[in-house]
């Protein structure tokens, strides 16, 4: 069942960045919401499953819109859902400070990474403006600690919906 969510989240993800690519594609480098599944399932669930979430999520990123380096999203996102996975593990990061500050914190891992890995293949790159920097952290901030918090409002309404187990 945890599959089917974690495609669900990767699709809808996937569907919407698409959307907002060809409606305002500017928005694109500001917002990254591939970054969302990785997210929820660093802070909600397991490093693995973050790590295999991110992969995932990372890879199919690179089918649908990375034409030149395919696999470069996938091995950043997987380097971030591991470390991210990890911090939720060891610090209590399920309040609206903790996932704010997960969600700038990633983006901000990522523009740094995607940045170091292009050069690495010899790739030249413009500047990175910091209020571009400043941008795009605060958007994933605030989009990571919303959706969260959406996604667990409707879980705790789905849990009190069903009847109580008796135990036997």
């Amino acid at each position: 069942m945890i599959v089917l969510w974690a495609l669900l989240g990767i699709g809808l993800s996937l569907g919407a960045e698409l959307a907002l690519g060809s409606v305002a594609p500017a928005a694109t480098r500001y917002v990254d919401l591939m970054m969302l599944p990785l997210a929820a399932y660093a802070l909600r669930t397991s490093q693995r499953s973050a790590m295999t979430v991110g992969c995932v999520s990372g890879l199919l990123q690179d089918y649908w819109t990375e034409p030149r380096l395919l696999g470069i999203n996938g091995l950043i996102k997987t380097i971030l859902g591991w470390a991210l996975g990890g911090l939720g593990a060891r610090f209590d990061l399920n309040n609206f400070a903790g996932r704010f500050a997960a969600g700038a914190s990633i983006n901000l891992l990522d523009e740094g990474l995607q940045a170091g890995i292009r050069r690495l293949f010899g790739e030249s790159l413009a500047p990175i403006h910091p209020a571009t920097l400043l941008i795009r952290a605060l958007a994933g901030g605030l989009l990571t600690a919303g959706v969260l918090a959406i996604v667990g409002k409707a879980g705790r309404a789905r849990s009190a919906a069903r009847p109580a187990r008796r135990k036997a």
